[in-house]
């Protein structure tokens, strides 16, 4: 089998017991995995939950009455817990380990994003495992992931990875809702496309421990067979799962690739990690946009949030459409200016150029 390009998301359910503490025999096993991965050729980026789990029985933190600064501070204790233990596990195999903990402001700026790139690009040309998990420390409400499921779904394109893994308590996706409480619930070995009555399977309720359940792991999905990276969901439980899925063994859900793959910068915008606010176009700016052509601020009929030339907004139609994301050339307060008196000096002049767009 020819040599791939790997995410492996690992699940806080799968790291833990049911009491919420980390379980060392399924971290090893996981470790014994990518050892395993790496010796056959295969190029591997790790993204882990577990960081709250680490922090079990190292401080009362029951005092905290904020939920998201309990949260902050139990990732604070725990991270450097975790990585310890991936670390001794992985010198087992001759691994060394660099950690790498985002936010969504950093996948939003494209700097960042190209740097985040090139460091986690250096780490795996000299053979050391990238383990990245979402920097919880720094992250408010609206600049969180939610979910690693999601980060897991950008670091992929970013990666150029080949596949994505994102490994959970359950057997795979199951159509009909959650097996245990339903009788008619099926596993769906393979998918084709995502349709609406997966959507409607899927639980929004949040398993102890998780933050994001089966609905993020379908968007996760979503977004990496949008970027041309087949994506499984399988039992991050079951020994060495990973190799198996790659002999060719059906085990969990396959998500087939829905699209060709997208020229890095449009993964970029793809992504739309942060978006800076909204615009709203008129109809004659709707289908010159179709039109593959570039928006002209004379076509923008409203304005929403506070954003700066080169940060990235989504565009809507007037019915309330989202059409895609582009990297704007006016600030706010110019767009505003222009729709208040009317100038007309640089409204002839791109807001967004066609090749800075990505219409969805």
């Amino acid at each position: 089998m020819a040599a791939e390009r790997l995410v492996v998301k690992v699940g806080t359910n799968v790291l833990t017991q049911p009491n919420q503490a980390l379980d060392y025999n399924v971290i090893h096993q996981i470790v014994a995995q990518i050892g395993d991965l790496r010796r056959r050729k295969h190029t591997v980026v790790l993204v882990t939950s577990g960081a709250a789990g680490a922090a079990q029985g190292m401080a009362d933190l029951s005092r905290e009455r904020k939920w998201l600064v309990r949260r902050q501070m139990m990732t604070s204790l725990g991270q450097p817990r975790l990585m310890a233990l991936y670390a001794d596990f992985f010198r087992e195999y001759d691994l060394s380990v660099g950690q790498a903990l985002l936010t969504r402001a950093d996948l939003g700026d494209r700097e960042r994003y190209l740097n985040i790139r090139n460091v986690i690009e250096g780490l795996l040309q000299h053979g050391v495992l990238p383990i990245i998990n979402e920097n919880d420390v720094v992250a408010t409400e609206a600049l969180t992931f939610g979910d690693n499921d999601y980060l897991a779904a950008a670091v992929a394109p970013m990666i150029g990875a080949n596949r994505l893994f994102l490994l959970t308590t359950a057997e795979g996706f199951f159509l009909g809702g959650d097996p245990h409480a339903s009788t008619e619930a099926r596993l769906l070995p393979e998918v084709e496309r995502i349709t609406q009555e997966m959507w409607d399977s899927c639980e929004t309720s949040l398993s102890a421990g998780g933050r994001g359940g089966m609905l993020s792991k379908l968007k996760a999905a979503e977004m990496a067979t949008s970027f041309g990276i087949e994506t499984h969901i399988a039992p991050g439980k079951l020994p060495d799962v990973v190799p198996r899925i790659l002999d060719g063994e059906a085990i969990g859900t396959r998500f087939r690739v829905t699209t060709k793959r997208l020229k890095s910068y449009r993964q970029w915008l793809r992504f739309g990690a942060l978006t800076s606010g909204r615009i709203t176009v008129d109809e004659g700016a709707e289908r010159a946009l179709r039109n593959d052509k570039s928006l002209l601020p004379a076509g923008i009929t409203a304005v929403v949030g506070s954003f700066s030339s080169g940060d990235i907004v989504e565009i809507f139609n007037k019915a309330e459409e989202k059409l895609g994301v582009g990297l704007i050339h006016f600030s706010a307060e110019e767009l505003l200016a222009l729709l208040r008196h009317k100038r007309r000096g640089s409204r002839s002049q791109p807001a967004i150029r066609k090749e800075r767009m990505l219409l969805v």
